[in-house]
């Protein structure tokens, strides 16, 4: 494959990681490598290319040039000249965590413990060895894993379904652990040492790995204080929908607070 005659496996390759850091290949579909899908910035597809020939086929250097490259710290934000610019990278685009990295994002931030079917408990999605655990995880499935049931990359679906909305606002499997006794919520609000203020700027930097803003702290902070019957869940028994008021609103607030920042985009995307 890295024969001196062969100039396709450098290529394809590099277009493989540039796909997978920017969401789109310099030739896309990235396993359509042929004449009549030419790629978009050729001179960048060479060049590319003939580095990670020259660095041995490097690939922590392969990934390390395209991650130190500028247009990878391009701002995700649009402005008048690159708003509806799809094709040349003339800003990042905004795509979805995969799967497996937004399942053990979750949980990090839940501070839960990932459980998936036959394997030891700790494991992490980012660690499955095959697609057979996609039928028995439905977070797996409605988030797109690959399922390798062609040889094609593009197999693997990032794009953003009401499906998954749904999922992540009434998933059971989501709720129990955001309410769980060991979970981030509960050891908030057994933390008495440190302020309502303190304990949000933690669940920012875990969540979004930055402070929250004057606003988003005062708004948390003040849904953290909120005593009041909204707070209030209902539950279903019989057919027949019941409201009941927690135990402890104080948590409650931080469950709702955790649930939000989990339903962001921010959260969701990488941006």
């Amino acid at each position: 494959m890295t024969n001196n005659d062969n100039p396709f496996f450098a290529k394809s390759l590099v277009n493989r990681y540039w796909k997978h850091f920017f969401g789109q290949g310099i030739v896309d579909p990235e396993d359509d490598m042929r004449a009549t899908n030419p790629p978009t910035h050729p001179e960048l597809l060479d060049a590319l290319a003939a580095h990670f020939v020259e660095s041995g086929y490097d690939l922590k250097e392969l990934i390390r040039t395209i991650c130190q490259s500028q247009i990878y710290q391009l701002s995700a934000i649009p402005n008048k000249h690159n708003g509806v610019d799809k094709q040349h990278f003339s800003r990042y685009y905004p795509k979805r965590l995969m799967a497996e990295a937004l399942y053990d994002s979750i949980h990090e931030l839940l501070e839960a413990e990932v459980t998936l079917n036959g394997l030891p408990s700790g494991t992490k999605a980012i660690e499955l060895p095959d697609n057979s655990f996609n039928n028995s995880n439905y977070f797996l499935t409605v988030f797109g894993r690959l399922d390798s049931s062609s040889s094609c990359e593009y197999e693997r679906s990032q794009d953003a379904s009401l499906a998954q909305s749904l999922h992540l606002l009434n998933s059971k499997d989501i709720q129990e652990k955001l309410a769980a006794d060991t979970g981030m919520a509960a050891r908030l609000v057994q933390d008495k040492g440190r302020s309502d203020e303190e304990k949000i700027s933690e669940l920012y930097l875990t969540a979004f790995s930055r402070y929250p803003t004057a606003d988003e702290a005062q708004h948390c902070t003040r849904v953290s204080k909120s005593q009041t019957a909204d707070s209030c869940r209902h539950s279903c028994k019989k057919g027949r929908w019941k409201k009941e008021k927690p135990k402890d609103p104080t948590r409650m607030a931080y469950e709702d607070i955790i649930w939000a920042l989990i339903n962001t985009k921010e959260f969701l995307f990488n941006h």
